[in-house]
């Protein structure tokens, strides 16, 4: 069950990693990277966790697009506790850090759009543009700035 892109598609949160995605050699863009590391690692912990109630249960559901995710909601009522609290555990990670860098893309909308206006999207080119004039920017994007970091920074429970 590979879910955690094609799940993180379908909830939007793909297009605002883009904006904080590594590719640079600076520390600073690595936010995106850490983010989305850790999302990979809470998915892979819900499919090892869930393997067994998977089978039994959503054998038949072609993994991809959160499919496999809904199955097991559908079944919520029979997994095991241990499966039924990974899941809750993963989706609030996932909506956590969806929640996290939508607000900072938004409480950044003038900075991406002036200070960072020029500067090409991807490879965490605008994430470094909007750390490196953090000193300048809007306190609500200063905040959501920090709150993305420190979300990156959060150690795995």
């Amino acid at each position: 069950m590979k879910i955690t892109m094609k799940l993180l598609a379908k909830l939007g949160v793909l297009p605002l990693l883009a904006v904080l995605s590594a590719g640079s050699v600076s520390a600073q863009t690595s936010v995106g990277k850490t983010i989305l590391d850790k999302l990979n690692a809470r998915v892979e912990k819900l499919e090892s966790t869930c393997a067994n109630d998977i089978k039994k249960y959503c054998r038949q559901v072609t993994p991809g697009e959160g499919r496999m995710v809904y199955c097991m909601q559908a079944y919520e009522d029979k997994i095991s506790p241990k499966c039924a609290f990974e899941l809750e555990e993963a989706a609030a990670s996932i909506l956590t850090a969806a929640d996290a860098l939508k607000d900072g893309v938004i409480a950044c909308k003038a900075e991406i759009n002036g200070v960072c206006g020029t500067v090409k999207p991807g490879q965490g080119r605008i994430a470094t543009c909007l750390l490196e004039n953090k000193s300048t920017a809007s306190a609500g994007c200063a905040e959501a700035i920090a709150k993305v970091q420190s979300l990156a920074s959060d150690k795995e429970k």
